[in-house]
């Protein structure tokens, strides 16, 4: 005949086993090499490489839409500059996309570049998993085209 537990050594079994301590699913733990979003979970950092002369060398913003909805644009700088907008979003599958601005001497004031002169593609799909900060960064080269460099934020 078999011996089983006797309900004192489950319960004993179980308040040892509550005590211990796991990482949620994305990752908290001391060993996860990722930043917990506190402030934002997403950052978008667009800027122009390959700008070899200064008298090209734009101020410029992008305007930035989350899933078709205008949420705000980025810091202000020269085109060859980093230029960053942050935001907290649900996690889920987003649709960013931006329009580039840029300053008219002429008149003082940014007027957004027509469609041919605007980075391509302005768009970019990217899931947002939780307990993550996902950046991603645009990089726009001299002939318009764009790279996309999709990361987590680390500590």
């Amino acid at each position: 005949m078999k011996k089983s537990a006797t309900p004192l050594a489950l319960i004993l079994c179980l308040a040892l086993m509550a005590g211990c301590a796991t990482a949620p699913p994305g990752g908290d733990g001391a060993d996860d090499p990722y930043k917990l979003p506190e402030r934002y979970n997403f950052r978008f950092i667009g800027f122009d490489a390959e700008i070899d002369n200064p008298e090209n060398d734009r101020r410029s913003y992008y305007k930035v839409y989350i899933d078709k909805a205008e949420e705000g644009r980025t810091t202000t700088g020269l085109e060859s500059q980093e230029k960053y907008y942050e935001a907290s979003l649900l996690p889920n599958r987003h649709l960013v996309t931006v329009e580039k601005w840029v300053l008219d001497p002429k008149t003082s004031s940014y007027i957004k570049l027509n469609n041919i002169e605007q980075p391509k593609p302005n768009y970019f799909y990217f899931d947002l998993p939780e307990n993550r900060i996902v950046t991603i960064e645009m990089k726009t080269m001299k002939d318009g085209q764009t790279e996309y460099l999709v990361d987590f934020e680390r500590k």
